[in-house]
């Protein structure tokens, strides 16, 4: 859930997740996002107020990530990505419920060696948060790429033939996600 509070004459935007925690957590993520985590026992005004709290905290480790890696090749913030995936899944799934396929479960990890995981038996797609360095042509084919494992669960020559279908701009996109170093 995307959060906003205004304080000091400025706006923070943050990521909230309930979790089963005792305390509220928050974390700067590298590509500047702000994360919290907190159970859902606590009320949505004393989270806000926590987050308030640390608008030093937050505006120290937004500096010092900026003046650390360069943020010009990235495209999006991990929360941006997060959320076009998910809308990108559930624009191209219709095209797979014809199939029978059902809706996955839909995870999101930092991987190095792989831009998304498709574990078709157990309905799971994973998608490498790294993604945030791809332009969203590229990402959309992830999404397509990873999906079409469920109708083929390898890269046969029919897996291709049903990318080809839905992604025809695949090959150019996976040549472009090559250029990008992930590790």
């Amino acid at each position: 859930m995307i959060r906003k509070i205004y304080i000091d004459n400025r706006f923070i935007e943050y990521d909230l997740q309930f979790k089963n925690v005792k305390n509220i957590n928050l974390r700067i993520k590298q590509d500047g996002s702000v994360c919290v985590s907190a159970s859902r026992k606590v009320p949505l005004s004393l989270i806000d107020q926590f987050v308030g709290s640390k608008i030093d905290f937050i505006e120290r480790a937004l500096r010092n990530f900026s003046s650390g890696r360069a943020n010009k090749n990235r495209y999006f913030t991990e929360t941006e990505l997060r959320r076009i995936l998910e809308e990108l899944c559930r624009e191209i799934y219709p095209y797979y419920k014809k199939y029978g396929i059902k809706y996955p479960e839909i995870k999101f990890r930092k991987m190095v060696s792989c831009w998304g995981n498709c574990r078709p038996k157990k309905g799971v797609v994973t998608f490498n948060t790294n993604l945030v360095y791809a332009p969203l042509e590229c990402v959309r084919y992830v999404v397509y790429h990873e999906f079409t494992h469920f109708l083929h669960p390898n890269h046969s020559r029919e897996f291709y033939s049903e990318l080809e279908k839905v992604c025809p701009e695949w090959k150019n996109c996976k040549s472009k996600l090559k250029t990008i170093n992930i590790r």
